[in-house]
C-alpha cells in the first residue's frame, strides 16, 4: 500500500472474486457500483481488530472514502492465481478528515 496510509491501523487487505460472490451474492465483482466498492472495503476493514469507522462515503466504481482516506480495489490475482482485489490507499483529504466523527 501507499505511504499515505495512517500508521495506527493496517488497512492492507485482499479478497478474491470467489469470496465476493460467496459473501455478497448480489455483487458482481466484474461490474462494481460505488456502493459495492464501499461495502467490500468496509467488510474487509471490519474484519480487522481495532478498526473504527469514523466516516465513509462512496466515490466511484473503483474507489471509496474511509476515515478520510481514498481506497481503491485494485484488480489482480492472489497468491493462488485467482482473480482478486487488493486494497490500495491512493490519497487522503484534510477536509474529509476534519469532518470525521
Amino acid at each position: 500500500m501507499s505511504a499515505v496510509v495512517p500508521d495506527d491501523f493496517d488497512y492492507a487487505a485482499e479478497i478474491s472474486f470467489l469470496e465476493i460472490r460467496e459473501q455478497f451474492p448480489l455483487i458482481d465483482p466484474e461490474s462494481l457500483s460505488p456502493k459495492d466498492v464501499l461495502a467490500i472495503l468496509l467488510h474487509l476493514f471490519q474484519q480487522k481488530p481495532g478498526f473504527l469507522d469514523r466516516g465513509h462515503d462512496t466515490n466511484n466504481s473503483e474507489t471509496a472514502w474511509v476515515n478520510g482516506y481514498l481506497y481503491r480495489l485494485l484488480a489482480g490475482t492472489d497468491a493462488e492465481g485467482m482473480e482478486a482485489f487488493q486494497v490500495e490507499c491512493i490519497g487522503s483529504s484534510v477536509d474529509r478528515m476534519a469532518e470525521l466523527r
